[in-house]
């Protein structure tokens, strides 16, 4: 039987360890925006991006298969441009400040104390990650076919 797992690459892992005791400033969302149907447009988070106090940056997206998680070197600019020379502009990509939405305004300020990811064997699910933020304040990121990411609060339980 084919293991149908998805698991993060070295890459986007060390992306996470890099990420870990930094100060988030301010949280941007980029989404897909399909206008195909003028009757039904559809948008879809493509991917969350954590700004830093010291500049860095951590971009959690969809893997290129759509299939797992990554942690990405974003381009917004090319990835605009390339969607709009795809798609013949049916496909717009828009950046959100989401910092003071009410998903986001807690943790800003606040220090990432870790990224979660589930282990299994030697290799780690990208399916789903928690981020641990100071002062209890956690977020699920995870990702559903054809919807993009689904950002929601996490509890221990």
């Amino acid at each position: 039987m084919e293991n149908t797992e998805v698991y993060f690459s070295n890459e986007a892992l060390a992306r996470f360890v890099a990420a870990q005791g930094r100060t988030v400033e301010k949280i941007i969302c980029h989404l897909w925006q399909n206008s195909s149907n003028k009757n039904d447009v559809v948008e879809i988070i493509d991917n969350v991006e954590l700004h830093f106090a010291d500049k860095q940056k951590l971009t959690i997206a969809c893997n290129v298969k759509g299939d797992g998680l990554d942690a990405i070197d974003f381009d917004a600019k090319q990835t605009a441009k390339d969607l709009h020379e795809e798609f013949e502009g049916k496909i717009k990509l828009f950046a959100i400040d989401a910092s003071g939405t009410k998903m986001w305004q807690e943790v800003i300020g606040k220090t990432l104390k870790t990224v979660r990811i589930t282990k299994d064997g030697e290799y780690y699910k990208a399916d789903a990650i928690i981020l641990d933020f100071e002062n209890n304040e956690m977020r699920e990121i995870s990702i559903a076919p054809l919807d993009g990411l689904i950002i929601d609060y996490y509890e221990e339980v």
